[in-house]
C-alpha cells in the first residue's frame, strides 16, 4: 500500500485503509470510497481530487497522506 498523496494524476487502485477518525473515515465511505470501489486520481496535490464511479471527492494533502491505496498496475 502507498499514501494517496505519493500517487501520479491519473493512476487508479482501491482503497486499503483510513488512518482517519471514524466520523471521517465514515464520510469517506458514503461518498463510495472503499475497498470494494476503484478509483482514479484526477490531480495530486492539495487538494487531492479523485473520482470514484460518478463522484469526485477532494481531500486536504494532510488527510491524502494518512489514507493508503492498492494502486493498480500501470497501463501498458
Amino acid at each position: 500500500p502507498v499514501a494517496l498523496s505519493a500517487l501520479q494524476t491519473g493512476r487508479t487502485g482501491r482503497l486499503h485503509e483510513a488512518r482517519l477518525d471514524d466520523q471521517s473515515v465514515g464520510l469517506l465511505r458514503a461518498l463510495g470510497f472503499s475497498g470494494s470501489e476503484e478509483f482514479r486520481l484526477c490531480k495530486a496535490g492539495g487538494p487531492c481530487i479523485l473520482q470514484v464511479g460518478g463522484t469526485r471527492i477532494g481531500v486536504s494533502r494532510t488527510v491524502a497522506s494518512r489514507i493508503f491505496v492498492i494502486p493498480d498496475p500501470p497501463s501498458a
